[in-house]
């Protein structure tokens, strides 16, 4: 009966394990299949190149090179724990940190999971060699951006970065995925479009450890397209290097064409930075620091220009007929109006002063007396005529428009008098100054500012023609021979920016700013004749535009005659 039993029981038991296998291989067979088929064959995502950065002169300032990295299969991953353990002594990471970025990378079982971006070529030979010992771990060879002379190139440049969730809203569409590295500010972000690539994969099978099999198929990437660019990788830096350690900007342009050579804002951030996870603790100063290193002061920081201003004034009251070349105003160091004082920077006053002189002398008093005279909508229209007010329309994000009153809630003749010493509300940006006195340097002519000249691929890249004002030939030869006289006379207030063999024109400012030392400015061109270049100096908290802005306007202008650019 027992024997029975039993019998019986073993027969069942067969029965079962014959209906499981039966409906494993007839009814879910197809689906197992598909299933082992998945795990048998790997897609392995290759990154494309992104096209290079290139300077007027051909050299690279931002380029990729090749750089491995560590990747993480997780339908392969056998033990997690033991994996982080075994890693941390070949990449040098912890454990806890290496379990950390898997954590937060992992996106599904099928998902490829990067670990490490940045894997030294010896570490990834020495990965290679044990990988039977690390199942789910690959290492594959990616593109790693790279900037020359970083920090110089920051501001301008940018950086490129993993796509947030809210910038893949907008760009899912045009094609980018998750994994997607985009440009971030600056030119990069610009031309995101161009320099980046088309993506490649790899399709392999591999057996049941993971182990490479064979290759089936291969989609190559496609390298990025490069732009040439009218910077000068060498004034880049040296105009970085003479605002170490200052808060500012400073801009070099070709007058006649709107290229720029050199565009930077200080304190500055390192590109580099932010492909590199060991510098993690460097990218969160950069993008929360109260330097604000992130924000390009030369195209975003709209302040009070201070006496800059005051060829607008001059040339709009010229041109008004409110005041004449051989007009006098004299100053006794200030000037009375009602009940309120208005003094003018030099205490004793400068005496007798016409157009010229005060532009030379950068006379308050002058300007208070033929800003009375104009009107605060005389001064505006001035401004806006200039292109005051409006952005340049450099190949730059995030470019600010400053401001200029032209309807203010409440207004006194007091406000009329500080807005005619580029005072009170108005706000420019250093690239507009920049601008608006290439205007005067080509009597009328504006250019285009631009960065990009050359996309590969293109016949040549376009900007729009430059736009000519009806400026007047007498009011604005008076402006220039004051400018002139800033620099060349020995009382002249930029007189400090004088480099010998260079006849260069320009004017100085200090504008009064409530939260410290006044910014110190230097706008001027050279040569006088036939203006090659033209440049700004914006120091924050700089104090006397004369001395800090002039001086370093004099090196600039000693290094450019260096270039044989003057």
């Amino acid at each position: 009966m027992r024997l029975l039993i039993l019998q019986r029981l073993i027969a069942g038991g067969l029965i079962l394990i014959w209906a499981g296998l039966f409906t494993l291989q007839i009814p879910q067979g197809g689906r197992f299949q598909q299933q082992a088929e998945k795990n048998r064959i790997r897609l392995i995502h290759l990154p494309a190149a992104r096209g290079a950065i290139l300077d007027r002169n051909g050299v690279p300032l931002a380029e990729d090179r090749l750089s491995f990295e560590l990747t993480i299969f997780p339908q392969d991953l056998k033990d997690p724990g033991q994996t982080w353990t075994r890693l941390e002594s070949l990449v040098r990471i912890s454990a806890k940190e290496l379990s950390s970025r898997y954590r937060k990378g992992y996106q599904g079982p099928f998902a490829p999971v990067p670990l490490v971006r940045s894997v030294p070529s010896e570490t990834a030979f020495l990965l290679e060699e044990r990988r039977a010992q690390l199942p789910g771990v690959f290492v594959r060879p990616v593109p790693r951006r790279t900037y020359r002379d970083g920090p110089a190139l920051g501001s301008v440049a940018g950086y490129v970065g993993l796509i947030a969730p809210e910038e893949l809203t907008h760009l899912q569409s045009y094609g980018y995925t998750f994994r997607d590295f985009v440009g971030k500010e600056g030119l990069e972000q610009e031309y995101d479009s161009v320099l980046r690539g088309r993506d490649g994969g790899l399709q392999v099978e591999v057996d049941n450890r993971g182990r490479l099999v064979r290759q089936i198929g291969f989609l190559v990437p496609q390298r990025g397209r490069a732009v040439t660019t009218s910077l000068d990788g060498r004034v880049q830096a040296f105009c970085h290097h003479l605002l170490k350690g200052i808060s500012g900007a400073v801009v070099v342009m070709n007058p006649d064409t709107g290229e720029i050579l050199a565009l930077v804002s200080t304190p500055s951030f390192d590109p580099n930075a932010f492909v590199d996870p060991a510098r993690e603790r460097e990218v969160r100063a950069s993008l929360h620091g109260v330097e604000r290193p992130m924000f390009n002061r030369a195209v975003r920081s709209a302040v009070a220009p201070g006496s800059i201003f005051k060829p607008v004034v001059a040339y709009a009251a010229l041109k008004a007929g409110k005041i004449r070349p051989d007009t006098i105003f004299v100053c006794p160091g200030y000037f009375e109006l009602g009940r309120g004082l208005f003094h003018c920077w030099r205490e004793e006053g400068h005496g007798p002063q016409t157009v010229t002189d005060a532009l030379e002398h950068s006379c308050n008093v002058f300007f208070y007396q033929t800003g009375h005279r104009l009107g605060r909508e005389g001064i505006a229209q001035a401004a806006h005529l200039f292109g005051l007010g409006s952005p340049t329309g450099i190949d730059l994000p995030k470019e600010s428009k400053g401001f200029v009153p032209d309807h203010p809630t409440s207004w006194q003749e007091g406000d009329t008098i500080s807005f005619a010493i580029g005072q009170g509300p108005l706000q420019v940006t250093p690239l507009q100054m920049l601008v608006l006195m290439s205007v005067i340097a080509e009597d009328g002519k504006v250019p285009q500012p631009h960065l990009v000249t050359d996309v590969e691929g293109e016949k040549g890249k376009s900007h729009p023609q430059p736009a000519r004002l009806s400026l007047e030939p007498e009011p604005l030869s008076v402006v220039k021979i004051g400018l002139e006289r800033v620099v060349n006379s020995p009382t002249g207030t930029g007189r400090l920016a004088q480099v010998s063999g260079v006849h260069a024109a320009g004017k100085t400012g200090t504008a009064q700013n409530p939260r410290g030392l006044p910014h110190a400015w230097f706008l001027g061109y050279a040569p006088v004749e036939h203006p090659k270049v033209s440049l700004v100096v914006f120091l924050e908290h700089g104090g006397r535009g004369g001395v800090s802005a002039a001086m370093v306007a004099r090196d600039l202008f000693a290094y450019l005659k260096e270039l044989e650019y003057l």
